[in-house]
């Protein structure tokens, strides 16, 4: 049934998703995840890895320059720098 199900027949409280994965998208989803809770991460938690990594490899011993590049305190440079 889940073949002949249209954008018409969803409820409200998915169509906004459907507009942003699409209809076959979210029917994958529903066959995956349907009638689970599903947690979705927000944008910073996702690349907040990505962030540290890029410290990481690039840093000069500048914590100040890397501090205003990226927005955040010298202190958190320092952790993300000297964390193994």
């Amino acid at each position: 049934m889940l073949n002949y199900l249209t954008k018409d027949d969803l409820p409200d409280g998915v169509v906004d998703i459907v507009d942003v994965i699409g209809m076959d998208a979210f029917k994958d989803l529903v066959k995956f995840a349907g009638g689970s809770n599903l947690y979705i991460p927000n944008e910073s938690s996702l690349v907040k890895g990505v962030r540290n990594r890029i410290i990481r490899d690039s840093f000069d011993g500048d914590y100040k320059k890397v501090s205003r590049k990226f927005g955040i305190s010298t202190t958190q440079v320092r952790n993300i720098v000297n964390y193994k």
